[in-house]
């Protein structure tokens, strides 16, 4: 991105959208009578120079904007893109240049070497944010009997896993290879499908299920018909030759996604496909279908909700000689809704482990006491259909026989063995685990999968129902897959709803779980099905996401009419009628994003954006060569173009001096400006006292800031950086810095109601984010009730107030006076929410200043 760029003129319009010719303060100045006339004393120079400073102070706001927009994104926890992040750096950016121009035409070129600075800070940001893993490997294709977690980068977690649990851990995993993402890359390279995509996604709502899925499907064709690399094809049909070598030609094959990333913090839990039963000649086909499926709408919107790019989760596909299962399940090491038990969790079904982790029927299920390897709980579900393999290729569900529907899928020892698979892959990994497993028709125990299995936070589960007291449910039981309670108009899926039809904040109630639901989690309030298993995919995902899941409760569908209000305490495991307010609190958001790639490049990138190093202009490193971070380089800017603006009467006959400092008694230096009819005129380097100042805004602001309620607690207060004072009759461009805090305050009040607006933005402070957010959100309670228009770009606020009467206006300046000085002079430790509504209590309590006790 070209950085620099020239600039000739200031642009069209200020902050608030007027045209320089329209402002009070750029040409002319409006009298008393509304007429614009120009300014008696308004040197051609002077009006030049304000014309830049004016421009330069919207592009200062501009930046503080986007400074607040990419530290919300780091501090708050949502979801947001790489692309997201570039919009607001190179807005950022555009406006840094903006602001070394005015600055350099306030100072007639003396600070070019600043542009070179801008360029050096904002492509280490840049080149921070726009990292993207690369895979150029030679190997399209390794065996299982060579992959570790050495190779984690090029076969994805998956296959990484699986290989160290089969050559390092010891246990027993089917045979297989793993076609690397370099392949992959290769192959959307080639098609040119990787990049079209990710352009068509920039700008959409991944919250819009819709919009997502039609482009999603669109690439999903594209993957499906477009023919593989020559080199890619000739290696698969290889691999699919050996397999027939090895294993006979009735061999089917189980064709897994790996992609990098998969099975790691981020779990992916059945967001990517796995092709079931192909045959071996049908490898190249079932390929494309498991890397087709990183582009469906759920797979998209896991990832992105998660802090992953396309390029971060690129596909590596795991293949492996299918178990002809007799039984399958899951196991957990821990149980992931409790903070202190340690008891390992059991699931198990007939047949392929399908049912298992894609919720569709009931299941085993065993709780087992690590220490003693006792049984806690062990509960047979009755199990009507199972997965099997097809002769000719493909899955098929199956009627269970009677006599094993109600039948323990495994046997005591068998049990046995798998909590001690579990426990020492456990030990190996030194964190818990998530395990899927196969038993063949001999008796054979297979592992197929190993990942990390991360706690929910939050309470623990109960050990049984807990009822409100004076509330009776509507159904109880089932089984908690992620804890926490939420409320909610139920909206119940049936096979005719679209799941874009789901309104924001509904309880999605459904048959079975399923991972395709992942899609709207970014919509739902909680969610509740009759049959699931909390070991299932869509359990997983729940938890990642914070979302209250309550599953296998029977009869919801039934239970639970659509449309109908209810409170879900998954906790528990109980559905109320309506809003149970007692037991509802406001839900601490998760941070989906903490620790994924794209957040780690932005707070990488913010290293050369937000600390600020330059805050002592008296020091020798205050020069642009000093400037280390974007920060630092407004900070300089600002700082030369508030001195250049005022030293003004060093360059003009004494005639047309009109810079003054203003003698107020605060605890800072104002200079001011004079556009004309702003003070009583005055020899060249006189100071100005409030009494002969004109500026009836800037008296109003003045009014406040002085006010004995406010202006005692600024006594002894640490001398603070010079503030600025644009003015004429009647208007005022107040600008400063007060303690840590930067201000402006832009005001025209006079006879014409049309013509008086109000606006003022603030930004900053030494605290941490959470406590500078607060502080903002405090002003904008205030302001509000003022009646200011308030926008609140986390620590960064903008407020406006138009046409009302010049008396009333003058009052809100003064109003907002005593704000500011108020704001200054309080210990502002804000601890809480509740705190802040108490602070605008009292600061309308206390006559418009904040009590003292």
């Amino acid at each position: 991105m070209q950085l620099v760029h020239a600039q000739t003129d200031p642009p069209a319009t200020d902050p608030a959208g007027r045209a320089p010719s329209d402002l009070p303060a750029v040409a002319a100045v409006k009298t008393t009578t509304g007429r614009n006339l120009a300014a008696p004393d308004a040197h051609p120079e002077m009006k030049r120079k304000y014309r830049f400073f004016k421009s330069l102070l919207a592009s200062n706001n501009h930046i503080l904007e986007e400074m607040a927009w990419l530290e919300r994104m780091v501090y708050e926890g949502r979801s947001f893109t790489q692309e997201d992040a570039l919009v607001h750096m190179r807005g950022l950016l555009e406006h840094g240049c903006s602001l070394i121009e005015d600055m350099n035409a306030l100072a007639k070129g003396r600070f070019t070497t600043l542009f070179g600075r801008l360029q050096h800070v904002g492509g280490a940001a840049l080149r921070a944010l726009l990292r993207e893993r690369t895979f150029d490997g030679q190997d399209l294709v390794l065996p299982l009997d060579a992959i570790s977690l050495e190779n984690l980068d090029e076969v994805g977690g998956k296959a990484a896993n699986l290989g160290e649990v089969r050559n390092r851990v010891g246990l027993p995993t089917p045979s297989g290879f793993a076609v690397t993402a370099s392949a992959a890359a290769l192959f959307l390279g080639h098609t040119g499908i990787l990049e079209t995509f990710r352009h068509q996604l920039v700008g959409i709502d991944i919250t819009d299920i819709g919009a997502l899925e039609r482009i999603c499907a669109k690439a999903s064709e594209r993957i499906m018909i477009a023919p593989l690399p020559p080199d890619l094809d000739k290696a698969l049909q290889e691999q699919a030759r050996g397999m027939v070598s090895r294993f006979g030609p009735d061999v089917r094959l189980a064709v897994r996604s790996s992609a990098v990333c998969e099975d790691s913090d981020a779990s992916f839990a059945g967001q990517h496909a796995t092709v079931l039963g192909a045959t071996p000649f049908a490898l190249p086909r079932a390929w494309s279908a498991v890397v087709a499926s990183a582009f469906t709408a759920r797979a998209v919107f896991y990832r992105r909700s998660k802090g992953y790019s396309e390029q971060d989760v690129m596909m590596s596909v795991l293949v492996l000689n299918m178990v002809q299962a007799k039984a399958s399940g899951v196991l957990y090491t821990i149980d992931p809704n409790s903070a202190h038990s340690d008891d390992v969790l059991l699931s198990a079904a007939w047949g392929l482990g399908v049912s298992v982790v894609d919720g569709s029927s009931h299941v085993d299920f065993w709780r087992i006491r690590r220490t003693d390897r006792t049984t806690v709980t062990a509960e047979t579900g009755d199990k009507t259909s199972a997965f099997t393999i097809l002769p000719q290729g493909g899955i098929v569900s199956r009627q269970v026989p009677d006599e094993d529907r109600k039948r323990s899928c495994l046997s005591g020892d068998q049990v046995r063995t798998l909590v001690e698979y579990g426990l020492r892959l456990e030990a190996h990994y030194g964190m818990p685990q998530d395990v899927e497993w196969s038993l063949d028709h001999e008796d054979r125990l297979f592992v197929l999968q190993s990942r990390p299995l991360m706690r929910a936070e939050g309470t623990d589960r109960a050990e049984c129902c807990e009822f409100v007291p004076g509330r009776t449910p509507l159904l109880c039981g089932g089984q908690p897959a992620a804890l926490g309670m939420a409320s909610g108009m139920v909206y119940s899926v049936q096979s005719d709803h679209a799941l874009d039809d789901i309104p924001k904040g509904a309880i999605l109630v459904a048959r079975q779980t399923s991972p395709a639901y992942v899609a709207a989690m970014g919509k739902v309030a909680g969610i509740i099905t009759d049959i699931g298993s909390a070991t299932g995919h869509m359990a997983s995902v729940a938890r990642e996401f914070g979302i209250p899941t309550l599953v296998d409760v029977g009869r919801a569908t039934h239970l639970l009419a659509h449309g109908t209000e209810v409170t879900l305490d998954a906790t528990n495991g109980v559905v109320y009628a309506g809003r149970v307010q007692e037991i509802l609190s406001e839900r601490r958001p998760v941070n989906l994003m903490k620790g994924s790639p794209v957040y780690k490049a932005l707070q990488e990138a913010l290293k050369f954006i937000i600390p600020l190093n330059l805050v002592d202009p008296q020091m020798p490193n205050f020069t642009p060569e000093g400037c280390q971070t974007l920060h630092d380089i407004i900070r300089f800017c600002h700082e030369v173009a508030m001195h250049e603006m005022f030293r003004l009467s060093d360059e003009l006959p004494h005639a047309q001096s009109a810079a003054h400092e203003l003698r107020t008694g605060l605890p800072f230096k104002i200079f001011l400006y004079d556009l004309g009819d702003g003070v009583v005129p005055r020899e060249r380097g006189t100071t100005v006292g409030t009494e002969e100042l004109l500026c009836e805004p800037l008296k109003a602001l003045l009014n406040g800031m002085t006010h004995p309620e406010v202006a005692g607690g600024q006594d002894g207060a640490i001398p603070e950086a010079a503030s600025y004072a644009v003015v004429s009759r009647s208007y005022v461009n107040f600008s400063g810095r007060l303690g840590n805090h930067f201000a402006t305050i832009d005001a025209y009040a006079g006879p014409v109601i049309n013509d008086n607006y109000i606006t003022f933005s603030f930004k900053g402070g030494a605290a941490e984010y959470v406590q500078r957010v607060r502080r903002a959100t405090l002003l904008a309670g205030i302001l509000r009730r003022l009646g200011f228009r308030v926008s609140q770009n986390g620590d960064a606020l903008k407020a406006e107030i138009r046409k009302y009467d010049e008396s009333r206006f003058l009052d809100r300046l003064t109003t907002l006076g005593r704000l500011l000085a108020s704001i200054r002079s309080l210990d502002l430790r804000l601890d809480d929410d509740e705190e802040v509504s108490r602070k605008i209590d009292e600061f309308f309590k206390g006559g418009h200043s904040f009590p003292r006790y």
